[in-house]
């Protein structure tokens, strides 16, 4: 049997630690173990956290490639303009770009915080959860 052959869709949760405002965090998410098309991505956030027009935070879900310099965004999230409340899962905008969400086999999938102004910070114990499946 191959994975591509696998049916339904496999998820991958990235624990998320606390990031200090203005602390940019890359977090490693899972190397592909066969070629594979992400179709949703959730943030999972511990306690709320209270958007700002200034100063944010924007996540975003990468693929690194297999050299790990990849840039493209399969999701992202902004607290720009809406918050989050605690223990409330929030569905991330995916790329509109569909080569944007397909990973090959050995692409590295990453979650990065990078702040704007002085940033914000994330808590503990929230995370990213990946959904995908074969191709």
């Amino acid at each position: 049997m191959q994975y591509k052959e696998l049916r339904g869709d496999f998820q991958v949760v990235v624990p998320v630690p606390a990031i200090a405002a203005a602390a940019a965090t890359e977090l490693f998410g899972q190397v592909a173990g066969f070629p594979m098309l992400v179709t949703a991505v959730k943030f999972l956030p511990s306690a709320a956290i209270t958007f700002n027009g200034t100063n944010f935070v924007t996540l975003s879900v990468r693929n690194r490639g297999q050299a790990g310099a990849g840039t493209a965004v399969a999701a992202t999230r902004a607290w720009s303009a809406v918050s989050s409340v605690a223990l409330t899962p929030e569905t991330l905008t995916l790329s509109a770009t569909a080569t944007d969400l397909q990973f090959a086999t050995g692409d590295l999938l990453t979650c990065g915080f990078v702040h704007s102004g002085t940033g914000l910070a994330v808590p503990a114990g929230s995370a990213v959860q990946v959904t995908f499946r074969g191709r």
